[in-house]
């Protein structure tokens, strides 16, 4: 990976200045300079930061595969949501169907309840008269 010194850093073989920019790896605490002039010289992590991070197959491999398995884990969640809609929705539909009945059975009831009503009225006036 490319590492850029955020400080200046004495080495064994000189001092290695602030903004300087190296290919490195990171072992340990420790970056280690891989090529040029200071290689083989430690520069302490917290002295520098990552300007382009580069990384092995294997971490590639896992970080493909953790992204993979979030992915994959997102898709079945998103299917069992969908699942659970057409459910709900299969349920409401069932439900809505049955208030429809009820509402038709209440309104039937209504009718004949007034009509009844009427009848009693004509009766009671026929009575009367």
């Amino acid at each position: 990976m490319k590492v850029k010194t955020l400080v200046a850093v004495p080495s064994r073989i000189g001092h290695i200045q602030s903004g300087w920019e190296f290919d490195a790896d990171l072992v340990d605490q420790f970056y280690v300079v891989k090529d040029g002039f200071f290689a083989g010289c430690k520069i302490h992590k917290c002295a520098c930061e990552v300007v382009k991070p580069t990384y092995s197959e294997k971490e590639w491999n896992d970080m493909e595969n953790h992204y993979m398995a979030a992915l994959d884990k997102e898709r079945q969640e998103k299917e069992r949501a969908q699942q659970m809609v057409h459910e709900l929705t299969v349920q409401i539909n069932n439900k809505n169907k049955e208030i429809e009945k009820l509402n038709f059975f209440v309104e039937c009831s209504n009718l004949a309840l007034r009509a009844s009503c009427q009848a009693i009225e004509t009766l009671k006036e026929s009575k009367i008269k």
